[in-house]
């Protein structure tokens, strides 16, 4: 059976008269890549569950809860949602910028008018996303009008403008009956299709290479046994070389510094290997080097000096 015989029959598994189909249209070609597969979500018709909630006109239709529960299945997700002026208050807010006058908010009608912009990403078989954006505004004479708190007109907007985005995205209708309610949705989704050998084979590579990003894997370089590094003395730009253990060319350093007690550019004594240090304010450490140099010709801390070091 090919891909488009096995899509149109995942579609007829799920005939209108029995579910509330949510097919996009151009479900119709599918690559070898993906498959459908396809989610039941059961709307609650108790007005008391809080998923549906009773219009003007005795149709039905979803809450914010009802409407999360058909984006969870189809994977929606809500990008942005967020409270905007209403087109009087931006007509205001333009006009007072432009007439440099405050506008007179005490005595508006609309000052308490409230809109919302609601912005989702449906996604598509590509691997991308198609973004809708919604918006709708709820007056406060229309709440009074219609007996609804008003104190909840911020809630009731954003669910009216989520449900505009997601009757664009998934085809919702604007309204049910509870006859057709009672009936589960099929909400259709396009994922990668994972028994696919090519796509099963990048999958195990992408999580291997995951695994080994997180903790660690793949081929290490190590040095021989018994080697170090050291650096070549006198050279301008110091470059590192491997010196063996047993290598005739590999200096003695059985009298040196060990190097995690050497420190770059710290001038120390001949005698001890101490740090020298300044004699006060007046004798910085430079000081008392170029003195030490000059009339003893070699450095020796003050201790050394004392006790017969020289």
């Amino acid at each position: 059976m090919d891909d488009n015989a096995l899509t149109i029959t995942t579609v007829n598994n799920y005939p209108a008269e029995t579910f509330n189909r949510l097919f996009p249209a151009t479900m119709t070609e599918i690559s070898p890549l993906h498959k459908i597969m396809v989610n039941i979500v059961k709307i609650d018709t108790d007005l008391a569950a809080k998923d549906i909630y009773k219009q003007k006109n005795g149709e039905f239709s979803l809450t914010k809860i009802g409407c999360l529960k058909l984006m969870t299945a189809a994977n929606v997700v809500m990008e942005k949602s967020e409270s905007i002026l209403p087109k009087d208050c931006r007509r205001c807010a333009e006009m007072a910028k432009a007439t440099r006058l405050a506008p007179q908010c005490g005595a508006c009608p609309t000052k308490d008018d409230v809109a919302y912009q609601v912005s989702i990403l449906v996604p598509e078989p590509s691997g991308g996303y198609r973004k809708y954006t919604a918006t709708k505004e709820v007056t406060k004479q229309d709440t009074l009008a219609k007996k609804n708190p008003v104190e909840h007109m911020g809630a009731n907007c954003e669910t009216k403008a989520l449900l505009r985005a997601l009757r664009a995205g998934l085809g919702l209708k604007g309204g049910y009956t509870l006859a057709e309610l009672s009936k589960p949705f099929a909400v259709a989704l396009v994922v990668l299709n994972t028994q696919d050998p090519d796509m099963k084979a990048a999958l195990i590579q992408r999580y291997a290479a995951g695994q080994d990003a997180l903790f660690g894997g793949g081929s290490q370089v190590a040095l021989p046994t018994g080697s170090c590094l050291q650096l070549n003395e006198g050279a301008v730009n110091s470059e590192f070389v491997v010196v063996g253990d047993d290598s005739e060319d590999a200096p003695d350093t059985s009298g040196d510094i060990p190097p995690w007690e050497q420190v770059d550019d710290i001038p120390r004594c001949e005698v001890c290997q101490k740090p020298i240090e300044s004699a006060g304010p007046e004798w910085p450490v430079q000081r008392v080097v170029e003195y030490l140099m000059t009339k003893r010709g070699r450095l020796i801390c003050s201790g050394c000096q004392a006790g017969g070091g020289q």
